[in-house]
């Protein structure tokens, strides 16, 4: 049978073939098509590669319509079956061979009752891989070798009795994961009961600091922190086929699956009992059914024993199928001990969305052990409408017992329960010793602010009906803009769009007006929360009500990137007054100045027209940046120094509090060692594109870091989502200067005493320091001989080496921190002049200047 490498050969072939043939002569296309079909798919010679993918290689397009025209010729997709799982969600008009084909077959949708995608994906196939979509290789391929359409559903499995004289040996694998890498006090308090009750095994997805792991060592048998990408069931695979391994846990009569999602309220000595009463193989506390729900006809809760059958019958959705919840689940010994269920761990994989985990792995799971023949239980014996940890129902549970709280409840709310803003007390009330207080700390500091306050806001009204905020559609706010005044002394200032922090440009904007009353200042927030204080100063989510009604009112807008990116409504540029303060000084080509003529610079050029001017930091920069946000004019680069490096060069007692408190900060994590920061810029193919440093360049970085008193601190690009160079440099122990922890670059400026990069524009910044830099541009010749380019000669404007390889990086460091010369220093000054026409703090005095100006008489913009 064709694997899937040689399948997309083939299939591109026969794509290629039939596309020929469509145009003039339908029915031999038509015939290609039943020929393939009835005597299976012919294999070619080449399997395509990355470096070598095949020649002539029809578009996605094409294959899209050959897949649909293949399904339709087969006859075998039931339309009306697969619209009325829907639940009419899926358009009449929309074809739904379409949608199956685009959409469908990656959602695990099956196309007929007789086909299950995900067991035939997982059986055949690459599961980690959306490469073949299966559906496609079992016409073409599958069937004609005698692969099966459906899995193997066995007889029901009779439970294996325990010996009942002794107590139950119970081991936990518990998956964790905090977005700042921490080890949270609710996790080491949630950890600690289960310690009471069974050895306990956790994996941290992440990269943890030694002081953050040490809290687990008095609750945990053993504990690990490796970044992954595979989520929970990751988590619980690698625990159980490599950190803890298989023939440990079958020394154990019960497994249990627990992840930090939700708070503990309460001891788990019931939940355990009743778990331990139980003679099903599979138990978890709740079980859930995404079709059993109000609208679509349940009243009420239904014995679970009445739905269990059901759990491994054919289903046409996999997001439909009854599954235990994944945050706390119990397997008998019988389970971990079959060969079947242990490959099915071992197939786990990293996907490409977590959309997909949750299908394959988290419903998949139940799925997979019903088709197994295990008996399967819960805490709360009946099936509520679904979801009952996100509806009212939620409180009777607690009242009966329930011992968890997700935290998903108030930081998404996902079903608009009302007064969820009220948890605390309500909780409170039926488990009076729960630590709300602490539940709450992690949830303001991990959740997404604006969807809490999204979440806080549906409420119940005084005639009973419940108010849910809806912001305007786009049409909606095209319309409200062209009837809405908007207000010269109205400044809004939106968060950056990427990791939604309020920092650099336009925090020293803001800084600079905070306490000016006749300036209404509006802060536009995403996912971070933000403490704006001053006269006259509004913070509001960009996405609500609120934050649509301030800004179709703001006179001026602050942008990092764009307008369309930075505030993605249509407001109409002649009634706001957009000002780019962009991110930095580039030294790579962006914009207009790294694209040739055609769609993609015609989409820039869109862009650009949005901003009436861009602030500039020289007259050099100027002309860089007239290139990229071409066709704007020269007159509109106001070359007023970039407002952030005021607080570079400040005097520390006049920068904000919490800048001079980060600072102490950075002092204490370096205690007393010099910081070297090491500032990666981003790379499109992240895992081909990084250095790679190897176990002998590492080990002499250690080396490097003993004999000079240093410590490395790592600020991964925010697109790094892989935290490449923190994993590689983990064994030097490296300081965590996210943006997460460290939002502001000036301060880690001001604290570090030198800096490595490759060429990211964070180098010119650093300049501002008179410390010395390093750019480590392992692949200078590669990326300066791109599309994109340089705007600079790096060698010619850096002060610093430029190392092409690390026996140049390790010279340059071995020199590092040597007194410079007269000769060096007036040569880093020069340098210095080409970026910076200004070195005192006035940046942001000048860009506010330049904005009163247009429209108070008599204000004059300051040189």
């Amino acid at each position: 049978m064709l694997t899937g490498s040689e399948f997309t050969r083939a299939w591109a072939s026969l794509a290629a073939e039939w596309d020929a043939a469509r145009t003039d002569e339908t029915a031999k296309a038509h015939e290609i098509l039943v020929t393939a079909l009835e005597g299976g798919l012919r294999p070619v010679d080449a399997v395509p590669t990355a470096d070598h993918p095949l020649e002539g290689e029809p578009p996605d397009a094409v294959l899209l319509e050959c897949a649909v025209a293949v399904v339709t010729v087969a006859g075998a997709f039931d339309e009306a079956g697969y619209r009325a799982a829907r639940r009419g969600t899926l358009d009449p008009e929309r074809d739904a061979v379409d949608h199956f084909c685009r959409v469908g077959w990656r959602t695990l949708d099956n196309p007929e009752v007789g086909f299950d995608v995900w067991s035939y994906w997982r059986t055949y196939l690459d599961p980690g891989s959306e490469a073949v979509n299966p559906y496609l290789h079992y016409l073409l391929v599958g069937r004609h070798a005698g692969a099966a359409a459906l899995p193997e559903r066995a007889v029901p499995r009779v439970p294996v009795p325990r010996d009942d004289g002794r107590p139950a040996r119970r081991v936990c694998l518990f998956a964790a994961y905090d977005v700042d890498a921490l080890v949270d006090d609710y996790v080491v308090a949630y950890l600690r009961e289960l310690s009471r009750h069974c050895d306990v095994y956790l994996l941290a997805d992440a990269v943890v600091s030694d002081e953050e792991m040490a809290r687990l060592r008095d609750v945990t048998v053993g504990a690990w922190a490796r970044p992954h990408g595979m989520y929970d069931m990751g988590s619980y695979a690698l625990l159980a086929r490599e950190l803890v391994g298989w023939d440990a846990l079958a020394a154990y009569d019960d497994v249990l699956l627990v992840n930090d999602s939700s708070y503990l309220l309460r001891p788990l000595d019931e939940v355990l009992a009743r778990r331990d009463a139980s003679d099903a193989q599979v138990w978890g506390l709740l079980a859930t059914e995404r079709g059993y729900a109000e609208e679509y006809g349940a009243a009420g809760p239904v014995p679970l024993d009445d739905v269990v059958a059901q759990w491994a019958a054919p289903a046409w959705r996999m997001l439909d199928r009854l599954h235990l919840g994944a945050e706390f689940l119990a397997l008998r010994k019988q389970v971990v001990d079959d060969p079947e269920f242990r490959r099915w761990m071992d197939d786990v994989c990293r996907q490409p969305r977590k959309s997909s985990v949750t299908l394959k792995y988290e419903i998949g799971l139940t799925y997979h052990l019903a088709l197994l023949g295990y008996a399967i239980d819960a805490f709360v014996d009946v099936l509520a409408p679904y979801h009952p940890l996100y509806t009212p129902d939620y409180l009777g549970l607690v009242r009966d017992g329930f011992p968890l709280l997700k935290r998903k409840l108030m930081a998404e709310n996902p079903l608009d329960m009302p007064d969820v803003a009220d948890w605390k007390r309500l909780v409170g009330e039926l488990v009076p010793d729960a630590p709300v207080d602490m539940f709450e700390r992690n949830l303001l500091r991990v959740a997404a602010d604006d969807r809490i306050r999204r979440s806080f806001a549906v409420r119940t009204m005084p005639d009973g009906t419940v108010h849910r905020p809806q912001p305007l559609t786009r049409l909606e706010m095209r319309q409200a803009d062209g009837r809405t005044p908007t207000y010269d002394h109205w400044w809004a200032f939106p968060v950056c769009a990427y990791d939604h922090t309020f920092a650099s440009n336009e925090r020293a904007v803001f800084e600079q007006v905070r306490d000016d009353p006749s300036i209404k200042k509006i802060v536009l927030t995403r996912s971070r929360r933000v403490v704006a204080e001053g006269e006259n100063v509004v913070v509001v989510p960009l996405h609500s009500p609120e934050g649509q009604w301030h800004v179709l009112r703001a006179g001026h807008i602050f942008v990092k990137h764009a307008p369309r990116i930075n505030v993605p409504y249509p407001l109409s540029l002649k009634r706001h007054t957009f000002v780019n303060l962009w991110h930095g000084i580039p030294l790579k080509r962006f914009g207009t100045a790294s694209v040739a003529l055609g769609e993609q610079r015609a989409s820039i050029v869109r862009h650009n027209l949005g901003s009436t001017a861009v602030i500039t930091s020289s007259r050099i920069d100027a002309l860089a940046m007239k290139a990229a946000f071409s066709p704007l004019d020269l007159n509109q680069m106001w070359i007023t120094g970039l407002p952030r490096n005021d607080f570079i060069v400040r005097d520390e007692h006049r920068l904000p509090d919490d800048m001079r408190a980060a600072m102490d900060r950075l002092r204490r994590e370096a205690a007393g060692r010099r910081l070297v920061m090491f500032l990666p810029t981003f790379k499109n193919d992240q895992e081909k594109a990084y250095y790679a440093f190897s176990d002998d360049e590492i080990a002499w970085l250690r080396d490097w870091c003993e004999q000079e008193g240093v410590v490395i601190g790592v600020r991964e690009h925010l697109a790094d989502r892989a935290h490449t160079y923190s994993r590689m440099l983990s064994p030097l122990e490296p300081l965590n200067l996210s943006s997460r922890r460290y939002p502001d670059l000036e301060v880690l400026y001001r604290v570090a005493d030198g800096l490595v990069t490759d060429y990211s524009s964070c180098v010119v910044d650093f300049l501002l320091t008179g410390k010395p830099v390093i750019s480590f541009a392992y692949d200078y010749e590669r990326y300066a001989g791109s599309e994109r380019g340089f705007f600079y000669d790096l060698e010619q404007v850096l002060p610093g080496p430029v190392c092409r390889d690390f026996r140049a990086l390790s010279s340059a460091l071995e020199t590092m921190f040597d007194p410079r010369t007269l000769a060096e220093d007036e040569d880093y000054a020069w340098r210095r002049r080409l970026f910076f026409d200004h070195l005192d703090d006035g940046s942001s005095r000048r860009v506010t200047d330049r904005v009163k100006a247009l429209y108070v008489d008599g204000v004059v913009p300051q040189p």
